[in-house]
């Protein structure tokens, strides 16, 4: 099984304000621009930085992608993890979802035919 990193979002109720904070601050260039999501260059190819209304405010998901949620799916259930899914996701992925110990939200991703090939590991 392969997993590795894929992104950080930040939700946020206004991603103009949150883009001009994180340019002016930390210098951060915008690689996507839409209404609803802002996605910076990390300075790591294959991980995405974003701040989007797609999570409600002070909310962060840490996603990964995988080759095998199956097989992420049956160490979570060895290890008593709850999670939610499989869920179609974006960009053509199925996902699942679960909280760390410290209730931060965890996203694994694995792209299907339809997702994008920079979305295989």
């Amino acid at each position: 099984m392969k997993i590795r990193l894929q992104e950080i979002e930040l939700g946020t109720k206004n991603p103009n304000k949150s883009q001009a904070f994180f340019s002016t601050v930390l210098g951060l260039e915008t690689s996507i621009e839409q209404k609803e999501l802002k996605v910076f260059k990390s300075g790591v190819a294959g991980i995405d930085f974003n701040v989007s209304t797609h999570l409600a405010s002070e909310k962060t998901i840490i996603s990964f992608l995988t080759d095998d949620l199956p097989l992420v799916m049956e160490r979570l259930h060895a290890n008593s993890v709850v999670f939610s899914g499989p869920n179609n996701s974006h960009l053509g992925m199925i996902s699942i979802e679960f909280t760390d110990p410290d209730n931060h939200i965890i996203r694994v991703n694995q792209a299907t035919r339809e997702s994008p090939d920079w979305l295989r590991i």
